[in-house]
């Protein structure tokens, strides 16, 4: 595993360090197609978008090692030594809570549908009486 090393200074003129992860893109197939994790790879941007299980979905920047939760805009970015250490560490860590949380969601979801489709029933029967 290699260590940081400087790379650039960005606009703010500070120093900006990277660390490569000397792992291969065929080592990563093998081992998320070992693990049976599912992924989608983006070639243009080195990126693998991979789900947990909870059905959450992850980037993943195999050349650097970069990992992020996928949202529309991404404002944090985390760093694992390689494809072993963030799926080790990092990519079931929270699935359980996640898997919670998406079942309250769900269920919110689920009582607005009702209230609004009871909102709905009772508009049209004032209208039609």
């Amino acid at each position: 595993m290699s260590d940081y090393r400087y790379v650039r200074t960005n606009s703010k003129g500070e120093a900006v360090f990277r660390r490569d992860t000397e792992d291969s893109l065929e080592f990563v197939f093998e081992y998320l197609k070992e693990k049976d994790i599912p992924y989608e790879y983006r070639a243009g941007a080195t990126m693998f978008i991979l789900w947990n299980d909870a059905n959450v979905r992850y980037v993943y920047y195999w050349t650097t090692g970069r990992w992020a939760i996928k949202t529309r805009t991404i404002k944090k970015h985390f760093s694992s030594k390689g494809i072993v250490d963030f799926v080790d560490r990092f990519l079931n860590k929270y699935a359980e809570e996640q898997k919670k949380q998406q079942e309250i969601w769900d269920e919110e979801k689920r009582l607005r549908k009702e209230e609004y489709l009871k909102k709905k029933q009772e508009r049209l029967y004032n209208e039609a009486t």
